[in-house]
């Protein structure tokens, strides 16, 4: 053996001392699968379905089209157990078991492999992405932990949007989407190639208003939650010789935005996000199996919300229904404290200016040790960087640098058996040293029918911002007006043990792809918060203004099954179905003075969730799809108690030509049927049509 795989031999054997075993009766990918696709998310090895130690589902270009899917909402409904929600007409809460929270933080997100987890906001911002769906080849969704791959961003789940290849579009692709809420989507691509380098240029464009006004209720009037983006992505791929390839990627983006608390749209403000990233991916072939890759990417966030609710004089005439006067002002406070000296003042809310940076870099190494076992190892450093006074109670920047080692190892001693096992190591100032671990043993009955055992211990570092976390508005820097929440001096780890049982049925020539998940997932000291009086030794302008203290207090078991069938008998027929059953057993302290009480999240997971897709192609180019999602209410952590609902999509397609060029005219129905609120009562999702005409010129 050489000299290279010895350290990595070392690293494999705690992983499973049956190495020494016989290598008989080794099965390759070719004679299980044929066709059926790989996966690289679950282990970063490009395993078929039936070898990934994980449940995972794969949405195609073909299935986004089929379900006319306009926003990432739409996309993650077509995943079993996903909860996938608009906190308002432009933002987005994706995530699996997380209990509806406004800014979900225990999924990885990736493009391309690049992380888009965001330091400040502990979870995705999703114009950030800088992509359209057009852009997509497929998608990757491991359902699980998979924090032994990926570390603590993928405590619950792990998804890759891969998105196409330079190489694989040649020429003018575009888009455009009109509709109802004034939308106005569109994307130019352009792909060519000139030597050994092929490259895309894309431009995105995103206009819409959001949710309707509110008709009913308390609070009337208009959402003012609407969107407009612009988007531009640059990437170049180029292979000087049969063993290197350099994938380069760089975007830009600036979306001003509706933001605010659907129960009070009168306080909606507009958000100003500038993004950015660079990408910088090096893969070398050292042989017929084994290769090195290098990436390195640097994301950065800017967001402006300055809301000016005007002069304190004012204000204080409103709450107190008396006039202040200007002159006034200072004597009020005194009568609070003797020691304020408190000017009258524009008084400014909202986040006002954020920003957040992110460096990392990673190498990675694969080997095929032996016929039967191969591995992957690698190493990696990130540092971060966050800077807002909305968040940290203060104007300087704080950072964090994190290191990782990570280790995944593939053996296949038999046709029968695969077995994965995998651990990731972190480290950083937060936590110290932490690691996540998994074994995955699938049993392949036959090339057709796989079970698979998998266990995994998970540990999640908080983010910079949870961690550091101060968010309170006062007045001058003397008087507390408003506590939002802060961080606990004592945060440490989250804690995950899973468990989970599946089964996955192939059959490539009748086009039928199976699966079967149960899974328990526990877990402890898990980031809630808890109420608490101020005490900051500085006045209150309201004595029983609390604020929520974010702490290691929850404790949550979930148990249940997801489903997924996919039926692609031929070219011309797709069916996509799939169902989760939740159950929740959870809690946290609520507040420990003046006494103890107790809460639950027993109730903020929807128990049932269900979804069908079906897609014909008819004659003559013509084509139809319908889409059927149906969810059992829940009442949201950061939401509303919202009733369960049916919504029923369909798209209606015309492929043509025109000489050497390619379109599509489809009419998408969204909702047809009753309107249902979405994720908070104000937000009312009515039945809505859209018009989309796509050209790809050769």
């Amino acid at each position: 053996m050489p000299r290279k795989k010895h350290l990595t031999v070392a690293v494999c054997l705690f992983y499973c001392p049956l190495l020494y075993c016989n290598h008989e009766g080794f099965i390759t990918e070719d004679d299980l699968l044929g066709d059926l696709p790989a996966v690289t998310s679950a282990s970063r090895m490009s395993q078929p379905l039936s070898h990934v130690p994980a449940s995972v589902t794969i949405i195609d270009q073909k299935m986004i089209k089929a379900s006319g899917a306009l926003s990432w909402v739409d996309i993650f409904r077509l995943v079993p157990g996903f909860e996938s929600y608009s906190i308002n007409g432009n933002r987005y809460g994706i995530s699996t078991h997380g209990y509806g929270r406004e800014f979900p933080n225990h999924l990885e997100i990736m493009v391309d492999g690049r992380s888009i987890y965001d330091p400040i906001f502990a979870t995705i911002e999703w114009g950030s992405l800088g992509i359209s769906l057009d852009d997509i080849d497929h998608i990757e969704v491991v359902r699980g932990s998979n924090a032994p791959a990926y570390g603590s961003n993928a405590f619950l789940g792990a998804v890759n949007i891969i998105t196409r290849k330079p190489v694989q579009d040649q020429g003018l692709h575009v888009s455009a989407t009109s509709g109802e809420r004034s939308t106005r989507n569109s994307n130019i691509r352009y792909s060519g190639s000139t030597g050994k380098l092929d490259y895309r240029a894309s431009l995105d464009y995103e206009h819409n208003e959001g949710f309707p006004s509110v008709s009913s209720g308390d609070d009337l009037g208009p959402m003012e939650d609407g969107k407009e983006k612009i988007a531009l992505t640059l990437r170049g791929m180029y292979t000087p010789n049969i063993s290197d390839t350099f994938d380069a990627q760089v975007g830009f983006s600036h979306s001003n935005m509706g933001w605010g608390d659907a129960d009070h749209p009168d306080e909606y403000s507009r958000v100003n996000f500038k993004n950015q990233f660079q990408s910088l991916k090096w893969n070398r072939d050292l042989n017929a199996t084994d290769y090195l890759q290098m990436h390195f990417f640097r994301n950065k966030i800017e967001g402006e919300n300055y809301v000016n609710l005007g002069l304190v004089s004012d204000l204080l005439s409103d709450a107190l229904n008396t006039t202040i006067t200007p002159a006034q002002v200072p004597a009020f406070f005194q009568m609070i404290d003797p020691g304020l000296n408190i000017q009258d003042q524009s008084y400014i809310t909202g986040f006002r200016g954020i920003e957040s940076e992110r460096y990392d870099i990673e190498l990675e190494h694969h080997l095929q040790l032996t016929n039967s076992l191969r591995t992957t190892w690698g190493a990696g450093i990130r540092y971060d960087r966050i800077e807002g006074e909305s968040v940290l109670g203060h104007d300087d920047q704080s950072s964090l640098t994190s290191r990782r080692l990570f280790s995944h190892m593939e053996w296949r001693p038999s046709r029968y058996w695969t077995l994965n096992a995998g651990l990731t190591v972190e480290d950083n100032s937060i936590v110290d040293t932490i690691g996540s671990g998994r074994i995955g043993i699938n049993y392949h009955l036959n090339e057709f029918n796989t079970f698979r055992v998998g266990y995994a211990l998970g540990k999640r570092s908080p983010s910079l911002a949870e961690a550091k976390e101060f968010n309170a508005d006062i007045l001058d820097q003397q008087i507390l007006v408003t506590a939002v929440r802060r961080t606990s001096e004592n945060i440490e780890e989250e804690r995950l043990r899973s468990y989970e049982l599946g089964y996955l049925a192939q059959y490539p020539s009748m086009g039928i792809t199976f699966d079967v998940r149960l899974f328990r997932e526990e877990i402890r000291d898990g980031l809630e918060n808890y109420q608490e009086p101020v005490n900051l030794g500085i006045p209150v302008l309201f004595p029983d203004e609390r604020f929520a203290v974010r702490d290691n207090i929850l404790e949550s078991d979930m148990t249940g099954v997801e489903l997924q069938l996919r039926y692609q008998p031929s070219d011309r027929t797709l069916i996509n179905a799939h169902y989760a059953y939740t159950d929740v057993d959870s809690g946290y302290v609520f507040t420990y003075d003046p006494v103890l009480s107790t809460n639950d999240h027993n109730d903020r997971v929807p128990r049932h969730k269900a979804g069908l897709l079906v897609h014909q192609r008819i004659a003559g180019g013509l084509s139809g799809s319908i889409n059927f999602y149906h969810m059992t209410d829940a009442n949201w952590r950061d939401g509303n108690d919202v009733d369960q609902f049916v919504r029923t999509d369909a798209v209606l397609g015309y492929d043509f030509r025109i000489g050497k060029s390619s379109g599509n005219l489809s009419l998408i129905a969204q909702n047809l049927g009753d309107d249902y609120e979405e994720h908070a009562r104000n937000n009312v999702f009515d039945t809505r049509y859209f018009l989309k005409l796509t050209m790809d010129f050769n």
